[in-house]
Order: structure tokens, then C-alpha cells, then sequence
């Protein structure tokens, strides 16, 4: 009999505090999107040289270079989604650059949601949840 109230007893702490952890998961606010990033792939495949991306909380921005160009945009975040403005540009041609710049802008154009865990970002497609461009935190943000 001992046994079977200390297992009903066991078994009702173990679902309040399973409970309680689904409460803080819920409550939990979605990552902001801030800080200096490194551009590793772009639609799955290692880039040539390097690119950085900035998102500015703040006044909403984001700004990039590939190596070549400067490019910057608006964006809005809600929760786990984003919408990015258009994107203005200076126009400079840069030899072996340019391949990566638009590859990074044409991503960008198509991005709706991103996961940002530890120092790793990951910009999803807008239709159909694809990988689209992952980077990582640079370590001077962390």
C-alpha cells in the first residue's frame, strides 16, 4: 500500500513540474534579431569569400557586405517571422565579389521566418520554409 501512494504521489509531482516547464516555454519571448553575423552558406552552399550581416533592433535595419558593396534594408520582426524591405545599394563592381552579393540579396529578398539559437542564424524561405542563408554570431556580440 506504501508503495502505491508513494508512486501516485511521484507520478503527480512529475506532471506539475512537466507542467510548469510548458508554462515558462510558452511565456518565453522570441529571440531578437541583433548584432553581426558572418555569412557561412547561402541556399546550403559555403560561400567563396567573406560576407557580414548587421541587424540593428533599434531603428529596424539591416545592412550587409560581401565583399564589395554596401547594402541596407528595413525589416519588421514578429516572433520568429520577418519581413525585409527593398534593398538600396551602392553600385560598385567588384571582380569574384559579385557572385556572393547578389546570391546574398536575392536570399534575402525571399526570407519569412529565422531561427536564431546560441551563436547560429538560420533565414528560411518565405514560401516554402527552404534554408536559405546561415551565419554565425560574431564573438565580439556575444
Amino acid at each position: 500500500m506504501k508503495k502505491i501512494v508513494f508512486i501516485s504521489i511521484a507520478f503527480c509531482l512529475l506532471l506539475c513540474g512537466c507542467n510548469q516547464t510548458k508554462k515558462v516555454v510558452a511565456v518565453a519571448p522570441p529571440a531578437k534579431l541583433s548584432g553581426f553575423f558572418t555569412v557561412i552558406t547561402i541556399n546550403g552552399e559555403q560561400i567563396d569569400s567573406p560576407a557580414v550581416l548587421e541587424f540593428k533592433m533599434e531603428d529596424k535595419k539591416i545592412w550587409g557586405n560581401a565583399g564589395c558593396n554596401d547594402f541596407a534594408a528595413g525589416y519588421t520582426q514578429n516572433g520568429n517571422l520577418i519581413d525585409i524591405d527593398q534593398f538600396t545599394s551602392t553600385k560598385a563592381y567588384c571582380e569574384g565579389a559579385m557572385k556572393n552579393e547578389f546570391a546574398i540579396q536575392r536570399a534575402l529578398r525571399k526570407v519569412g521566418s529565422f531561427d536564431l539559437s546560441n551563436t547560429r542564424l538560420i533565414l528560411y524561405s518565405v514560401t516554402d520554409k527552404k534554408q536559405l542563408l546561415m551565419a554565425t554570431k560574431n564573438k565580439e556580440q556575444l
